[in-house]
């Protein structure tokens, strides 16, 4: 469960990408830093992710209670997705290497709900990149990846998020009628086979 990797929060964008991609500990450098309105593109080197070289940047995101990493930005789309101002994303990429473009994903989720909710949600998830959460009623869907990729499922009892069930790959209906997600939130979480008009 990626739960268990316990990402938290960070005090520099800095140390938010270099929590991403260190693995192993202590061998990557940051290269490089812009910063534009809460978002930030990291570039370091010797970073590992998924056993392969990080080469490009890590958009890294300032919320509520510090930064934490959504995305690495080898393709356009990713970077379209999660930074609405174009002035923004083209100070992010000053000085950056070029980005794949990818027309399969400009309709990729972003995160939704309360920002309380969200936050406190993205404090919880584990997995080296959080792209997205998604706060529906007292239930969550979080997307992770960077070491595999998955999803996490929260729901509200009283006040504080409990995690339901989490893992690699994508959860269906199966899931969603194994954990009681009301049918009324499948949509907005994008639940791939799901009858409804896919939002992902």
């Amino acid at each position: 469960m990626a739960l268990l990797l316990g990402l938290l929060f960070s005090a520099t964008p800095q140390q938010a990408a270099l929590r991403a991609v260190g693995s192993p500990p202590r061998t990557a450098i940051v290269k490089r830093v812009n910063v534009a309105g809460p978002y930030a593109a990291v570039l370091t080197s010797g970073g590992i992710m998924e056993g392969a070289p990080v080469k490009a940047p890590v958009l890294v995101k300032r919320f509520p209670a510090g930064w934490q990493a959504v995305e690495v930005l080898n393709f356009r789309c990713r970077l379209v997705t999660q930074v609405a101002s174009g002035a923004v994303r083209r100070t992010l990429m000053i000085g950056m290497p070029s980005m794949q473009s990818d027309p399969a994903c400009p309709g990729e989720p972003h995160d939704s709900g309360p920002t309380a909710d969200v936050v406190e949600v993205r404090r919880l998830m584990g997995g080296p990149l959080v792209p997205f959460v998604t706060v529906s009623g007292d239930w969550t869907l979080g997307e992770w990846y960077g070491a595999g990729g998955g999803e996490d499922l929260f729901h509200r009892v009283g006040r504080n998020w409990r995690v339901v069930a989490g893992g690699g790959g994508a959860m269906g209906v199966h899931e969603m009628k194994k954990y009681g997600v009301p049918r009324s939130v499948w949509c907005v979480f994008g639940i791939y086979d799901a009858p409804c008009k896919k939002k992902r």
